[in-house]
């Protein structure tokens, strides 16, 4: 089984460009690339937000069950949002779901950049 330490930027579905840069998620993962998808169930780290605009950057855990964990700040609804990435395909153009309550937001793999091991 092949592991490869990857980088993947997400981005909300149709969004334009501004919306989209202040909202993609930029996640480290491990890639199984015999299955195609993240090799878990540890946490991983990430962050949420343009790194031109400053008041849009949020850092978090990815936790096991995929919870995004923002920390103390985050009020307990937001603790519950998930990216259903855990399961998901990675590939470039891929769909992963950002659920948050009964609410389901569809985000779309933008890149996937392999990390030096």
């Amino acid at each position: 089984m092949a592991i490869d330490p990857v980088r993947v930027v997400l981005v909300p579905k149709d969004a334009d460009a501004d919306t989209a840069a202040a909202r993609q998620i930029v996640l480290d993962l491990r890639l199984d690339t015999e299955k195609g998808s993240s090799n878990g169930p540890f946490p991983a780290f990430g962050r949420i937000g343009d790194f031109r605009k400053p008041e849009t950057l949020f850092p978090f855990t990815l936790m096991m069950d995929g919870r995004l964990d923002m920390g103390a700040h985050a009020s307990d609804a937001q603790r519950q949002d998930k990216l259903d990435i855990r399961g998901a395909t990675l590939e470039v153009g891929g769909d992963v779901p950002l659920i948050s309550g009964d609410a389901s937001e569809p985000f779309v793999i933008q890149s996937i950049t392999r990390l030096l091991d």
